[in-house]
C-alpha cells in the first residue's frame, strides 16, 4: 500500500509548503498532494512542490472542478506533468454546496457535472477534443475523483483511474470498491480502478489529548451534509442526527467514530490504523495533517513521516 500525504487542508505559507514537501521527498512517502481552499490553489501548490521534489510524486487532492473550466484544467496539469518529469496526479472533486454557494455557483447535477468534466479533461489531454486545436504531446497521468457513495464509486470506475473517499469507514468501504467494480465493466479503461481513504491525522503519545484534539478536528466536517450523509450511510446516524437537532459535534462525536475513520494517538496505534486499511483492499492511504494542540506544519509533518517511516 503506498501512502501518501497532503498539505494541510486551509493552506499554509509558501515557505511551509516547500518545508513539507522536502520532508516528503527525504521519507518515503509516496505522493505529496494538495486541498484546496480559496485562495489557495491545488495546481498551483502541486506545481510549486514539483520544483522542490524529484522523487515523490505531486498533485491535488483535490481540485474543484466548478473553479476551472477543463481546458485550463488539463492545460495546467500537463505543464505540472511535464515539469515534474511525469510524477502528476490529478484528483478532482465538487466540493461542498455551502462553499460552492457562497462563491455563486450552481452546482447543478454534481454526478453528471464530475462525468463530463472528466471526459472533458480526458479529451484535451488526449488531443481528441473537437474544441482545442492546439495539441500537446504529454505523457498520461491518472485522473481520480473525489465521491463518498456507491453512486460516485461507480463513476470512478466508469470514467477515472481512481477514488479519493474521506471519512469512510472500512464497512462503507467494501461497498465503494464493488461499486467501482461495477462501474468498470462499462468503462473502457483496462487498468483497475485504484482504491485511495482519505485518513485526518491527529498523532501524538497522549492518546487523550489526540482523540480530544479529532473530535475538535473533525467536527466542521460533521456541518457538510455529503459527510453527513456518508456518516449516516456508515451506521453513525444518530450521531448525525444529533448534530442536525442543534448539539455541538465536538459534543456528540465519539472515540469510535473518531478512531475508525481517521489515524489518532501514538505512532504505534497509527501504524496499526494503516495495516487495517490494507487489509480492507485500500491501494493509496492520503493522511491529511491536523494538528494535536499547538502543532506547526512541519511539526505535523515530521510525525506522519514517523508514521510512514
Amino acid at each position: 500500500m503506498d501512502i501518501s500525504v497532503t498539505t494541510p487542508v486551509f493552506g499554509c505559507p509558501v515557505d511551509d509548503l516547500v518545508g513539507i514537501a522536502r520532508l516528503a521527498e527525504d521519507s518515503s512517502t509516496h505522493a505529496i498532494l494538495s486541498p484546496e481552499v480559496p485562495p489557495y490553489s491545488s495546481l498551483a501548490n502541486a506545481h510549486l512542490m514539483s520544483n522542490h521534489t524529484k522523487e515523490t510524486k505531486v498533485g491535488t487532492w483535490i481540485s474543484n472542478i466548478y473553479l476551472r473550466h477543463s481546458v485550463i484544467c488539463a492545460a495546467e496539469a500537463m505543464t505540472i506533468q511535464e515539469a515534474s518529469g511525469g510524477r502528476m496526479l490529478l484528483g478532482l472533486g465538487v466540493s461542498h454546496a455551502p462553499v460552492n454557494v457562497a462563491l455563486g455557483i450552481d452546482m447543478g447535477d454534481p454526478i453528471e457535472s464530475m462525468r463530463t468534466y472528466v471526459n472533458e479533461v480526458r479529451s484535451h489531454l488526449d488531443g481528441s477534443s473537437q474544441r482545442t486545436r492546439l495539441k500537446r504531446q504529454v505523457d498520461p497521468f491518472p485522473i481520480y475523483i473525489a465521491g463518498l457513495t456507491e453512486k460516485t464509486a461507480e463513476l470512478a470506475g466508469e470514467v477515472a483511474d481512481g477514488l479519493m473517499p474521506y471519512l469512510v469507514t472500512p464497512g462503507h468501504l467494501q461497498k465503494l470498491i464493488e461499486s467501482g467494480k461495477k462501474g468498470r465493466e462499462s468503462s473502457s479503461i483496462e487498468s483497475n480502478l485504484i482504491m485511495t481513504i482519505g485518513l485526518a491525522s491527529f498523532i501524538s503519545e497522549d492518546l487523550d489529548l489526540a482523540l480530544a484534539s479529532a473530535k475538535k478536528g473533525l467536527a466542521g466536517y460533521c456541518m457538510l451534509p455529503f459527510y453527513q450523509r456518508v456518516l449516516t450511510l456508515c451506521g453513525y446516524g444518530e450521531i448525525i442526527d444529533r448534530i442536525k437537532g442543534g448539539e455541538k459535534p465536538g459534543d456528540v462525536l465519539t472515540d469510535e467514530l473518531v478512531s475508525e475513520v481517521a489515524l489518532v494517538g501514538p505512532t504505534s496505534r497509527c501504524k496499526e490504523t494503516l495495516s487495517k486499511w490494507e487489509e480492507a483492499g485500500v491501494d493509496m492511504t492520503i493522511i491529511t495533517p491536523s494538528p494535536v494542540g499547538k502543532q506547526t506544519p512541519l511539526e505535523i509533518m515530521e510525525s506522519i513521516v514517523q508514521v510512514v517511516g
